[in-house]
């Protein structure tokens, strides 16, 4: 289970809405003064997160709290989002090959799965944000997220 520390904003009707902070890592190595990566996250800022979850716990505004998400549910959507339009291009870049279509047909074959690929997860939207919803574990103990214990 990876878990994060979030603080309550509202509740409603059985809902509770958490606000997370982004933490990075950036701008804490030996090579931050002359990182992209680095200069980039200080330009945009730590914006925090929002998100609505099941209130299992009664929760009050102002209560830290920690929330989930199963490893095999983000490697799954991860896998998705990277993998699957990859190998769309590729499957149909050697099936171009094996239909003797030419370089153009072959680049065009590959351009069109891609944007099959890239446009299937947008078409399966809800149910892949279903999968990794993130769940309300337990209270953070004293102010502090307690993560791992």
């Amino acid at each position: 289970m990876i878990e994060v520390a979030a603080t309550v904003i509202s509740t409603e009707a059985g809902y509770a809405w958490l606000e997370t902070r982004r933490e990075s890592a950036c701008g804490h190595c030996a090579s931050a003064q002359g990182c992209g990566v680095s200069t980039i996250g200080q330009a945009l800022g730590a914006r925090p997160g929002r998100l609505r979850v099941v209130d299992t716990l009664a929760l009050r505004t102002g209560e830290r709290v920690v929330i989930g998400i199963p490893e095999e549910r983000l490697l799954a959507a991860a896998f998705s989002a990277y993998m699957t339009p990859l190998l769309c291009m590729v499957g149909a870049a050697l099936a171009g090959v094996q239909l003797g279509i030419g370089q153009w047909g072959i680049g065009l074959c590959s351009l069109a799965a891609l944007a099959a690929a890239l446009a299937w997860p947008g078409a399966r939207g809800r149910a892949a944000a279903a999968d990794t919803q993130p769940v309300l574990l337990r209270r953070a103990r004293d102010g502090k997220p307690n993560v791992g214990v």
